[in-house]
Formats: structure tokens, C-alpha cells, sequence
């Protein structure tokens, strides 16, 4: 994902773990809660899963970094003071984290309404809205098909390069690595 751009994961890899030590900053919460809350702090443009948010909690749990009450048959986790330190010393080593995930999503979706960015997104849409078309056409032509591959691959490159820059390639064959994706 880009520097300023939103992805098909929310949250980077690893993430996770610090937004729910956030919420749980703000007072003890259950599992559920936590995964509404991170819903609604998202304004609904991430809903988490369990699998997402109960694995996490469990580490969380075994690092020491949370602990668990039972509240009417529900866990009810709590930070720990070692939790508010892991906390504080990823914003201290991250001169960019400022404030909570949530404060932080909220400034770049202002940016993102932004007109000079509505009209990339626009342009984006019309390329999508091509692709289908021409996407459609290889039912009738397959041997259109590699034609269309390659327009995408040198797209993909071109943009990959525009990220990364020429001498880092993430996820090609050379350096086996995947594009990294924004934290927060």
C-alpha cells in the first residue's frame, strides 16, 4: 500500500495487537466490544472478525500485556502496566504514530476527500470500469488474453516502482518480499 492510500488490509501486519491496547486504554472491554468499537472508530471501513481479534487478544494475554476478569460469564480484558509500556515505546520509536489508529485513519480520510485525490479515484474508477470491458472482450478473443495481461503487469510494475522507487521492487521473484503495508 502506498504511503497516503487505504488497503484491502486495515491494518498493517502486527498491527492489530496495538489498536486493541488502545481501546483498552480507554476503559476494560470484551471481545465484542472491542470489535465494535474498532468498527465504529473506522467509521464501518474495517469490521473485524474473531479470528482476527480473539487470536490477538489471547497473545496479548500470554505476552503479559493484557489480563483477563470474568464479568457474567464474558472475559473482560484490562491492560496491563506492561501493556501501557509496549505502548509507549512503539510511539516513542515511531516519530509519525500520533495519537490512537483511530485519529490517525480520521486525517487521511480527510485527505482522501480532497479534490485533487476525488480525481485520481475518479480516474482510477474509469480504468477499473475499462478493465471489466476489456476483461469481457478475451471471452470472445482469447488470444487477446496475454495482449491484457501484459498491460496490467507493466501497470502493476510501473506503479510498484512509483511506491517503491526503481531499486526496490517488493514482491518480485528477485527480493521475494511483499509490499509493505502502511501501519496504523
Amino acid at each position: 500500500m502506498g504511503p497516503e492510500g487505504l488497503s484491502k488490509r486495515f491494518f498493517g501486519r502486527g498491527d492489530m495487537k496495538y489498536a486493541l491496547l488502545e481501546l483498552l486504554q480507554e476503559r476494560p472491554m470484551h471481545g465484542y466490544e472491542m470489535m465494535k468499537a474498532l468498527e465504529q472508530k473506522s467509521n464501518g471501513m474495517y469490521v473485524p472478525s474473531a479470528g482476527s481479534i480473539y487470536p490477538t487478544l489471547q497473545m496479548l494475554e500470554d505476552r503479559g500485556l493484557v489480563t483477563v476478569t470474568l464479568d457474567e460469564g464474558k472475559k473482560v480484558y484490562h491492560i496491563t502496566d506492561e501493556g501501557r509500556a509496549f505502548l509507549t515505546e512503539r510511539q516513542s520509536n515511531e516519530d509519525k504514530q500520533q495519537g490512537p489508529w483511530w485519529e490517525r485513519f480520521a486525517g487521511r480520510m480527510e485527505r482522501w476527500d480532497a479534490p485533487e485525490v476525488q480525481a485520481l479515484r475518479s480516474e482510477a474508477a474509469e480504468v477499473a470500469r475499462l478493465f471489466m470491458i476489456a476483461a469481457r472482450s478475451t471471452h470472445a478473443d482469447p488470444q487477446r488474453f496475454p495482449q491484457l495481461h501484459e498491460i496490467l503487469e507493466r501497470t502493476r510494475r510501473d506503479l510498484t516502482t512509483y511506491i517503491y522507487g526503481q531499486d526496490k521492487q517488493p514482491g518480485t521473484p528477485e527480493t521475494g518480499t511483499e509490499p509493505k503495508e502502511e501501519q496504523g
